[in-house]
């Protein structure tokens, strides 16, 4: 509750990039009209895909972003925009719907936090510890910024937990729990074909840990998602003409191809590892510790050690070599974060036999994630990646660009009262739609929800920790109700 309050008080509420606006159309195209066709795209020219076989313009992603965000767009569209002190012009419209959509990115991220957490605990951490682990992810990593933007990245990760945490649930993976993993994944893949790469990493982890036993348990795993992505290329086939046609335009700014492979692996693997504006371990400092308490993860559960170490590897192999490999125009290294998630597991174990040592470390790589996520979120990183060095000439990220040092600096300009236009400056909802005419009262009256739901849960996380700290037994669905 807590988490989830948090997230949608802090969130941006809108949608900057093409990435963005492409799902968004599609999910109100899907409230509105049953199709994932986005004919408004062409209308506020603002469109970034391809025409299927029958002229329609369609997003070059699948719809299952779209179909998870439709049920909170449908309430903004209902609901919401009718309040007093709602304009009712066009653009106010549009973008309290996009506010309700952009929502759901905040519900999915605190969902992910959640499974994290369960999954601590089925593997023996103590709730303590499952606790501060799953705080270091929600505030210390960059799954704190994109719970208010509307990519994808919280969606799959979301989902991706789930999996893991189904994983987790018992020693031997029986046919149910190798179902459900199957069909998780098997969804994964229509919001991110991508995702069809993590196939294999779970049923090796299945085989690891359960050797010629698990070997029906990591078919069906596999079998799941292999016929999902035939239905996925199918659909494809029957819009577009072609099965290996997703809908991307075969260039983007300056002429550039973007689906292909042709970055050098070193420059991938420098941009992912090393580089201020796309590192790994800048965006997200708990996984140093992670990655040292990763034998300690194998020792107590080797399945979620196999995922932890797998599914970030294979991503960023993949990855490194993507003409895009960072991402487009987005904070820090989006492609890798819901990966990077499970890695994160490692921390579990690691502060249940490590020493006050490891608390103390783990709590200042938390603090100065957080300190990082705040400069990230605090203002627009499309205002700072559009004006600064984020791109060269050539269309080619700028290897040099440091939005620890641009973001910090505009932050401070800001703090200082520098005038900002719609959409600029701090980078919330209420201020972005106060800017579109939206009354401060009626913006209250939206706040008071998560507002009242953070206070209580705020007061029922201290009511179970002072029971923890007397001895006494606490169900570990309550710290997970109040906390996340």
């Amino acid at each position: 509750m807590i988490l989830c309050c948090f997230y949608g008080l802090a969130s941006s509420g809108r949608v900057r990039t093409a990435d963005e606006y492409m799902q968004f159309f599609q999910a109100q195209s899907l409230v509105q009209r049953g199709s994932t066709t986005v004919p408004q795209a062409v209308h506020f020219e603002d469109f970034y895909g391809t025409y299927d076989v029958h002229g329609q313009p369609r997003a070059p992603y699948p719809a299952g972003q779209a179909l998870m965000a439709a049920p909170l767009l449908d309430v903004a569209r209902l609901l919401l925009v009718h309040f007093p002190g709602v304009p009712r012009t066009q653009q106010a419209v549009f973008y309290v719907q996009a506010f309700g959509a952009v929502l759901t990115s905040a519900t999915c991220a605190a969902g992910a936090v959640a499974l994290f957490f369960l999954t601590l605990l089925q593997c023996g951490t103590s709730i303590r510890n499952a606790l501060l682990s799953a705080l270091c992810l929600g505030i210390g990593t960059l799954l704190f910024p994109y719970s208010g933007y509307f990519f994808s990245e919280p969606y799959t990760a979301v989902v991706l937990m789930a999996a893991v945490y189904e994983m987790a649930k018992c020693e031997r993976t029986g046919s149910r729990n190798s179902v459900v993993i199957g069909l998780l994944l098997a969804f994964a893949i229509w919001i991110r074909p991508t995702m069809v790469l993590a196939v294999p990493v779970f049923a090796l982890a299945i085989l690891l840990r359960e050797r010629i036993a698990g070997w029906i348990s990591a078919a069906i795993v596999c079998v799941l998602p292999a016929l999902s992505g035939c239905g996925y290329l199918l659909w494809n086939r029957m819009i577009f003409g072609r099965a290996l046609e997703f809908g991307y335009p075969n260039v983007a700014e300056m002429g550039k191809q973007l689906n292909s492979f042709h970055t050098p692996f070193y420059v991938g693997l420098q941009g992912f590892l090393f580089s201020p504006g796309k590192s790994i371990f800048i965006f997200m400092p708990p996984l140093l510790l992670a990655l040292v308490g990763i034998p300690g993860l194998w020792r107590r559960e080797r399945a979620l050690a196999t995922l932890a170490v797998g599914l970030p590897s294979i991503y960023l192999l993949f990855y490194m070599r993507y003409t895009q490999w960072e991402g487009g125009l987005c904070p820090g290294p989006r492609y890798l974060l819901p990966f990077l998630c499970v890695t994160c597991l490692a921390l579990g174990p690691m502060l249940d036999t490590g020493s006050l040592k490891i608390r103390r470390i783990l709590w200042v790589l938390g603090s100065i994630g957080l300190a990082v996520q705040v400069i990230t979120y605090a203002t627009s990183f499309l205002q700072d990646q559009v004006v600064g060095t984020y791109y060269n000439a050539n269309f080619d990220y700028q290897m040099s660009y440091n939005p620890m040092v641009s973001q910090t600096l505009r932050l401070i300009s800001y703090l200082k009262g520098q005038h900002a236009g719609l959409g600029l400056g701090f980078d919330r909802w209420f201020v972005f739609l106060h800017q579109l005419g939206v009354s401060a009262s009626t913006e209250l009256v939206w706040a008071l929800v998560p507002l009242c739901g953070l206070a209580l849960g705020i007061t029922q996380l201290r009511r179970t920790l002072t029971r923890l700290s007397d001895g006494r037994s606490v169900h570990a669905d309550s710290v997970l109700q109040v906390s996340v």
